[in-house]
């Protein structure tokens, strides 16, 4: 009897860690390109073991043949995704409530005051995925965030104005920055380098991207390769709290 128990116990273990394993496991690539190809290979698992309970053996040997070199073929072309996906699971975020809350506001005070004026602004918040390669294409700094340094670094003519500035915890560390494009061929094909900056690197990383239109003085947060709604400073400063502080936890 007892041997039995312990051997249920082992199994409810084995399935709740086997569980645990692929929830986290979506949710590293959800929100990413790669979970487009996540379901795609589950559809390709399911109709192979389709074709091997029926027995089609033509079907199943292709199948079988395609699926080895795929797997081989998915490591090389999601290599970035793999590698930020490891680097979120080792790199926890921690910032005090105080430091955090103060930080926020300050950035988005900076952000209000920018959109009034109507000078465009692009800063990515780090979150756990390192967003170092994208700063070292800037200018490094290694300041205070502050309302005052924040509209500095924008202000039309100034020598860092172009590019985007990059966040860690209550810091600025780079300023300048190069942010990769997303395609100007897709559902934001309208919107101009900044927006499509924000969403290139909110589509590779787990940074929460805040963009300030210089055309409609607008302040929108692109996440996840999607462009939310207009908001406003009071909606921005609660918005940022929750991804950038709560979701850290």
């Amino acid at each position: 009897m007892l041997s039995q128990a312990g051997l249920g116990l082992k199994d409810l273990l084995d399935v709740a860690l086997v569980g645990l394993l692929i929830y986290q496991g979506y949710v590293l690539v959800s929100g990413t390109r790669a979970v487009n190809v996540l379901r795609g290979v589950l559809v390709f698992a399911a109709l192979w073991v389709v074709s091997l309970l029926l027995g089609l053996t033509t079907l199943s040997y292709l199948l079988g043949r395609v699926g080895t070199v795929g797997l081989f073929a998915l490591v090389v072309v999601f290599q970035p995704e793999l590698r930020q996906a490891l680097e979120r699971l080792g790199r926890p975020r921690t910032l005090g409530a105080a430091r955090g809350g103060a930080a926020l506001q300050e950035l988005s005070r900076a952000m209000e005051r920018m959109a009034e004026r109507k000078t465009g602004a692009l800063v990515a918040i780090e979150r756990r995925t390192p967003l170092g390669e994208y700063a070292r294409s800037g200018v490094g700094l290694d300041a205070q965030l502050s309302t005052p340094f924040v509209e500095a670094l924008f202000a039309r003519n100034a020598p860092l104005h172009d590019g985007g500035v990059i966040v860690q915890g209550d810091r600025v560390v780079a300023a300048a920055c190069l942010f990769p494009l997303q395609s100007s061929d897709g559902t934001y094909r309208r919107y101009g380098t900044r927006h499509r900056a924000a969403l290139g690197l909110s589509e590779l990383t787990d940074a929460v991207v805040v963009v300030v239109s210089e055309e409609r003085g607008s302040i929108r947060i692109a996440l996840a390769g999607r462009l939310g709604p207009e908001l406003t400073v009071g909606e921005l400063r609660d918005r940022l709290r929750e991804l950038v502080y709560e979701e850290t936890l």
